[in-house]
């Protein structure tokens, strides 16, 4: 897990207010054990041909990297087994982040 500050979406918000956390995108998955669990959806970024994904559990303050496949009509979520891949991933996730926290307090 990599570190970033995450707030959990505001339910029935009517803010109208673009920085609101209530804009936040919130994806429930399908957990290997037939539970659900609700995660923020972070970014997703493309590095090197591949699709992958940042989420982070509601009120946590870490997040997860995952890589994204698609297997016909279906969209999988699989753990990077290679972990110099994953450093690569998570240093691009993180300069994706510090750019985008720059720019809000610009």
């Amino acid at each position: 897990m990599t570190d970033k500050d995450t707030t959990p979406r505001h339910d029935d918000c009517d803010c109208n207010d673009e920085d609101c956390d209530c804009t936040q995108d919130i994806i429930t998955l399908d957990m290997e054990d037939g539970s659900t669990k609700d995660f923020l959806l972070l970014d997703i970024l493309a590095y090197e041909g591949q699709q992958y994904i940042a989420l982070a559990e509601l009120d946590s303050n870490e997040y997860d990297i995952l890589r994204i496949e698609e297997k016909d009509e279906n969209v999988e979520m699989t753990v990077i087994e290679d972990d110099e891949l994953f450093y690569k991933v998570a240093a691009e996730f993180d300069r994706l982040f510090s750019t985008e926290e720059e720019e809000e307090e610009a």
